[in-house]
């Protein structure tokens, strides 16, 4: 962005000598320049970035001063999908890099781009800021609202425990698993949350982390003032936005707090009612391969996604995998798009996701799709409702929301989930192939597939991948890694 403002910068003050000549540098017209307005903003924008270069390299910080407690029980590295089976730890430099995903083939996934530092920016301010609150309460605030009042409801749903096994997929910067945790409405009915946030990222876990912990430390300081004002941290949310659309560049540079008043409210009244800390851990690992694994099966209370179903490859493994996990009567609460991400093979609407849930043994408590818009990361970036808006395009969802409740296996008639590390192993065979048909199929390569061994030798596994498509295996291999 730098370089093209310095870029934008002197080319307007050329175009404008040679359009104007030399009679405008001087007078009360130079403050209309663009060159001027632009000289101006290149001051600010070095001075932001340098702010949320800062708050970057304090995010993502591994150390722990003066041997202060984590908030997490633990952090779980789980190997990821592309680095197989292995039963060895992914590289924590490789996993840093993109998101847990190593391997060059999987460059397509869901997490590709997902760990830089602009997307921790960006996450950070729709979880952890005053300004994104209203977004919040449409989205992460529903689900908990949701999680309230359906689990509530269903006073034998954990056998009688008074703990609530909670997981959240794709938990990002971890304010939905936060604010679960911290939940007064079920603390006060003796209910004790558990929460398990899993991502594949390692760089948005270790910032979550420590978003966290900078709550931890607000309570054990909050009785000295100036030392509280050292543990929130100034961020500039908007100041790496696209070039395009902009309304008021002023708007760029408005500043945020992190962590917001709210999150800090929420620590307190839970450290009051406990006397503890939340009981919060992460797993980082992909979530196909992760909670495919027999250990899991039964395991959740209830299970909450908030944008991430569209994330999904295959719709059918993640309800699967939901339906593996969660125990009899557990509740899947969802709140988000289906915008499906280019890597998805399967791009269901909404009534026919529906169709999906329920042929798999759901039964939807609650299925809407909201009437307004929410704006992804602030309302600004909509406007309306008497907000300036930020641009003259906006990113904005009708978000689904659901609460579905697994029905027991001789309610569903359905079979068995033992045997399901086999069937996704089987499905993510299916997935390759697919992605292989699609690419030699891809009209740009204008490719006729007549012969697997003459025409195309170099491509022939993909070619013999491809035309597995004419007649695929319907039963599964025993004994055989497909992957």
């Amino acid at each position: 962005m730098k370089r093209t403002l310095e870029m934008e910068l002197e080319l307007s003050g050329k175009v404008e000598k040679c359009f104007m000549g030399d009679n405008n540098a001087d007078g009360h017209n130079q403050s209309l320049l663009l060159s001027t307005k632009l000289k101006e903003k290149k001051v600010r924008l070095d001075k932001c970035l340098a702010v949320n270069d800062r708050v970057v390299h304090q995010l993502l910080a591994t150390n722990s001063k003066g041997g202060q407690s984590s908030l997490f029980r633990d952090v779980q590295f789980i190997p990821s999908a592309a680095a197989g089976s292995t039963g060895e730890y992914d590289d924590l430099g490789q996993l840093m890099g993109n998101g847990g995903l190593v391997e060059g083939g999987e460059t397509k996934k869901e997490t590709d781009g997902y760990d830089t530092a602009l997307q921790v920016i960006h996450h950070t301010a729709r979880d952890w800021t005053l300004g994104a609150a209203p977004c919040r309460d449409e989205t992460i605030l529903w689900i908990v609202r949701a999680i309230v009042q359906y689990y509530s409801c269903d006073g034998g749903s954990n056998d009688g425990r008074n703990d609530l096994r909670v997981l959240i997929p794709g938990a990002g910067l971890g304010r939905l698993a936060y604010e679960v945790a911290t939940c007064k409405d079920l603390i006060v009915k003796g209910v004790v949350p558990h929460v398990e946030a899993n991502d594949s990222s390692v760089t948005m876990i270790f910032a979550a982390q420590n978003v966290i912990k900078m709550l931890q430390q607000q309570q054990q300081y909050q009785h000295q003032q100036e030392e509280n004002r050292q543990l929130q941290s100034a961020i500039y949310p908007f100041l790496s936005d696209a070039q395009v659309n902009e309304i008021d560049a002023r708007k760029r540079f408005e500043m945020e707090v992190l962590p917001d008043e709210q999150a800090v409210d929420s620590y307190k009244c839970y450290h009051d009612l406990t006397g503890t800390h939340p009981n919060l851990s992460f797993t980082v690992g992909d979530f196909v391969s992760t909670y495919s694994q027999q250990s899991k099966q039964n395991q959740y209370d209830v299970v909450a996604t908030s944008f991430f179903i569209d994330t999904a490859t295959n719709i059918y493994e993640y309800i699967y995998i939901m339906k593996h996990m969660l125990d009899t009567n557990g509740i899947w609460v969802n709140c988000g798009p289906v915008q499906w991400h280019p890597c998805a093979l399967l791009r269901p609407t909404v009534e026919q996701l529906k169709d999906m849930l329920q042929v798999a043994g759901f039964e939807l408590i609650s299925w809407s799709v909201a009437d307004e818009a929410v704006a992804y990361r602030h309302p600004d970036d909509v406007g309306g409702k008497g907000l300036e808006a930020r641009y003259t395009r906006s990113e904005a969802y009708r978000p689904l929301r659901f609460v579905a409740r697994l029905l027991s296996s001789q309610d569903d008639g359905s079979s068995s989930n033992e045997d399901l590390p086999l069937k996704i192993q089987y499905s993510e065979f299916l997935n390759e192939v697919a992605n292989a048909a699609s690419f030699l199929l891809s009209p740009m390569l204008n490719i006729k597939i007549v012969s697997t061994t003459h025409s195309l030798p170099a491509l022939s596994p993909y070619c013999f991948r491809a035309n597995l498509l004419l007649g695929l295996p319907d039963k599964i291999p025993i004994g055989r890694r497909w992957r």
